[in-house]
């Protein structure tokens, strides 16, 4: 990459540098530079077999006389299980392990006052994870390395990844003592490479498009952002989108991984549906719950401004719209409902783009106003844009499911940012029959909306399940997958003793009819290509058990299987951390090696993967969905009324052969 080319990434891809804080070294406020800085920032991102892998590579710099302790914090990534910690000690990489959070963290501190190589990373619930490093030394460089895996769900056939580094504005603790040094010194460089059975018909990175290296081999894409001279900020999400061609079927996947016949086998199970659901044509009534508290400030309330806009200027005549906005209390923006006519919907989003924020965030105020004065005779839904934290009134998880279910009306929500309460966000939009949907500040705002609109304006598959047959499943998760929309996928994980055929049903409601499609798999004896699925599953069950502690409180049961999970799988959790010991300090801790063992085998099978095209683990025979094509942008009832979103995607692009 020649200096141009590197000046026009800087300029224009690692934007915001003044007023927008990310990832980055957490330092006391107006405490200067304390020596420690980041002095390169390496990613490199597989998107394979359903999910991704993430690599980030750093090396912190002190240009100080004396050793520091560094903080490293980056908001939590959606379904991602952080599983590797490694800090280069005297030239050689150190694999973490994982324990008890308490015993870590005592650990940890205690190698800090004995001046040894060390490093911890933590979860701070659903905002960040904070990598700890407990000496970077004067005058040298420190070099650490973290992976994290998540599955990747296609929506209507777009993919989506995020590599989340926006600072998120919810934890005003930390902002109110910490500023993050998000600055990179010398080197960025942010390399994707997705490889897919299925046929790609373009790909997309917002705001980078002009400046993004793109490269398409065969079934593989490679992206590369890069900047060799000093500057760069880690401030700005990364968003990949990749559009599978419209030709590709709807189906069941089944990926597998078992190490040997003496050993369980794990699975992942992906369902792409094709159904018949009817579009809704009746007016509707639309209630906009909009937090504008201090959080939402910046990049989040312009995106929500837009977005607003978009969605009211796509309303009928017929239906009506209401505007309720929140931050220390509710307000009726609209005192009632309005119906969309041209001339009312101009004059609302005028005066949306007049909204100011500031104050806390009484997010269960705003969902309660909501449901107040609805009309009985027509369709409704609510729309519920905001980051998610709630810091005045009711907060507890229980609460606000309690008032969902006095009420039969679906809750859209769209999460802005990152170190959003996801799980309350997701929970609220599952148990109401909606589905919640994330929005990044580098998102397409108008391409997500269109996405959600086909979901919003079409009907939904109502209590889906998917159930094996034949030899032996278990500790399938989610347990209740809930409603499926027009293009989403059903994600499943789970557990395997035996092998041979396993009778798979899908199964929903549609239009108040029972449906259910039926094929056959077999479940391999011995798969290696795929060890990371382990950790996947585990981390999904954690997920669920932290659902049942948010909403009915902490036992000693529920938190000792999120620990026995976590250290198994080696995960990082709310109850579990991963800390960095040299062998001696490992062997007199009695701290078992299970990690490094996992990450040997999870390397070795990507070593054998990136030499292997990708691989089609599709196991229906196409009469499972009586062959259609999987509900996409351009294709099936849909298409002609969202064409604009195929404009979104279609754009130049430089491609080498």
């Amino acid at each position: 990459m020649n200096t141009k080319w590197t000046q026009l990434v800087c300029t224009a891809a690692l934007i915001a540098t003044t007023t927008v804080h990310g990832a980055g070294l957490i330092k006391p406020l107006g405490g200067g530079n304390a020596g420690a800085f980041i002095k390169s920032h390496h990613v490199e991102v597989i998107i394979n077999n359903g999910y991704a892998q993430t690599i980030v590579e750093q090396v912190f710099g002190n240009n100080s006389d004396n050793d520091y302790e560094a903080i490293y914090s980056f908001p939590i990534p959606k379904k991602a299980s952080l599983s590797e910690i490694s800090l280069w000690i005297d030239g050689n990489e150190v694999v973490g392990e994982v324990i008890e959070k308490e015993r870590a963290r005592e650990i940890y501190e205690d190698q800090v006052t004995k001046g040894n190589d060390t490093a911890l990373a933590e979860k701070n619930d659903f905002k960040t994870f904070e990598i700890s490093i407990g000496r970077v030394r004067a005058g040298t460089d420190t070099r650490v390395r973290m992976v994290y895996y998540q599955p990747i769900e296609i929506d209507l056939n777009i993919g989506r990844y995020v590599y989340p580094l926006a600072e998120g504005g919810v934890d005003e603790e930390r902002i109110a003592f910490w500023e993050i040094d998000n600055k990179v010194h010398e080197h960025f460089s942010f390399h994707l490479k997705l490889k897919s059975a299925f046929p790609v018909a373009d790909v997309r990175v917002p705001g980078y498009d002009q400046f993004a290296m793109i490269t398409h081999t065969n079934d593989t894409y490679d992206v590369t952002l890069e900047q060799n001279e000093g500057g760069a900020d880690l401030s700005r999400d990364i968003v990949f989108y990749y559009r599978l061609d419209d030709s590709v079927p709807a189906r069941i996947e089944i990926i597998p991984y078992r190490a040997s016949s003496k050993e369980s086998g794990t699975f992942m199970a992906v369902v792409t549906p094709a159904a018949s659901l009817r579009p809704i044509s009746e007016g509707s009534d639309w209630i906009f719950v909009l937090d504008v508290s201090g959080s939402m400030s910046g990049e989040k309330i312009n995106t929500l401004t837009k977005g607003v806009e978009k969605v009211l200027g796509k309303m009928s005549p017929n239906d009506r719209f209401k505007l309720i906005t929140f931050n220390n209390s509710a307000k009726d923006l609209t005192r009632g409902f309005i119906t969309a006519t041209p001339q009312n919907v101009e004059k609302w989003i005028r005066n949306v783009r007049k909204i100011k924020t500031g104050g806390g965030t009484a997010l269960f105020d705003g969902l309660k106003k909501a449901y107040r004065s609805l009309d009985d005779d027509r369709t409704t839904g609510i729309i519920l844009v905001t980051d998610g934290v709630c810091n005045v009134g009711p907060q507890g998880h229980k609460t606000f499911l309690n008032l969902l279910k006095q009420y039969d009306i679906r809750l859209f929500t769209f999460v802005m940012g990152n170190s959003a309460n996801q799980p309350l966000m997701d929970r609220l939009a599952k148990d109401s029959g909606g589905f919640a949907m994330n929005i990044s500040s580098s998102d397409d705002i108008v391409g997500r909306l269109l996405q959600a609109k086909i979901k919003i304006l079409h009907e939904c598959m109502h209590d889906v399940q998917l159930t094996f047959s034949g030899e032996k499943t278990t500790q399938l998760t989610p347990v209740a997958p809930g409603n499926l929309f027009m293009g989403q996928q059903l994600v499943t994980f789970g557990r395997y003793n035996g092998s041979g055929e396993v009778n798979l049903t899908f199964s929903a409601k549609v239009s108040g009819e029972q449906k259910q499609w039926t094929c056959t798999a077999t479940l391999p004896e011995i798969d290696t290509e795929n060890p990371e699925l382990e950790r996947m599953w585990a981390l999904a069950h954690i997920e669920e058990t932290m659902e049942t502690i948010r909403e009915d409180g902490e036992t000693k049961p529920l938190r000792q299987k999120i620990i026995d999970l976590g250290t198994e799988y080696s995960l990082v959790t709310d109850y579990t951390s991963m800390i960095v010991l040299n062998d001696e300090e490992l062997e007199g801790a009695g701290i078992q090696r299970r990690n490094y063992e996992r990450v040997q085998r999870e390397r070795a099978a990507q070593q054998q993967r990136a030499s292997q095209p990708a691989r089609n683990h599709r196991v229906d025979n196409g009469n499972t969905f009586n062959n259609r094509r999987a509900p996409g942008i351009g294709t099936g009832p849909v298409g002609p009324l969202f064409i604009g979103i195929v404009a979104w995607l279609n754009r130049r692009k430089k491609m080498a052969a």
